[in-house]
């Protein structure tokens, strides 16, 4: 059963209270429409009988419906069994509300912080790349250098013995 279903089957228990509350109490329709007005959280007439309905099971907003009709019912005067268990479904609604909103956070921190863990171990991996490649090129500008410098070796060699075959210098001062 999901959190959904749970909140309405809650919902109907609380209902199905109010309905015996009103019964006990002797109160009309009316009755409990005029008060939840005078308390100043009116609920008309017709919504109040859809509530009572036992034809019908709309899913009423419980702070603006159900809760105006339940401080009618029950006005913290005298310590009535019914009225103490109608307090206590309401108590459960309200901490099964709570625990969901808690769930709900607790999944939305979860995935926050697997999401930051995520690009901290990206953020550690490019760092590790941006280091092999700056390695790779160190690497690679040795061997330019060492290249470059095997090049110009090799080009006053040529130099050298160009300078011998034409003629002007010997053999002997380029193996010196």
């Amino acid at each position: 059963m999901g959190v959904t279903e749970l909140l309405k089957e809650k919902k109907q228990e609380l209902i199905e209270e109010l309905k015996a509350l009103r019964i006990e109490k002797d109160m009309t329709y009316q009755d409990i429409a005029d008060k939840t007005e005078e308390n100043g959280e009116a609920v008309s007439l017709s919504t109040v009988k859809l509530v009572f309905s036992d034809k019908r099971n709309h899913d009423h907003d419980y702070k603006s419906t159900i809760l105006p009709i339940a401080n009618v019912l029950m006005p913290p005067s005298d310590d009535d069994t019914l009225e103490i268990k109608t307090l206590q479904t309401r108590l459960e609604y309200k901490d099964e509300i709570i625990k969901q909103y808690k769930d709900r956070l607790d999944a939305k921190e979860q995935k926050h912080k697997d999401r930051e863990q995520f690009y901290m171990d990206l953020i550690d991996f490019l760092k590790d790349q941006i280091e092999s490649k700056d390695e790779q090129i160190k690497f690679k500008d040795e061997q330019i250098q060492h290249h470059n410098a095997a090049m110009d070796r090799k080009d006053a060699t040529l130099r050298e013995l160009y300078a011998v075959v034409l003629g002007s210098k010997k053999i002997e001062e380029v193996f010196k």
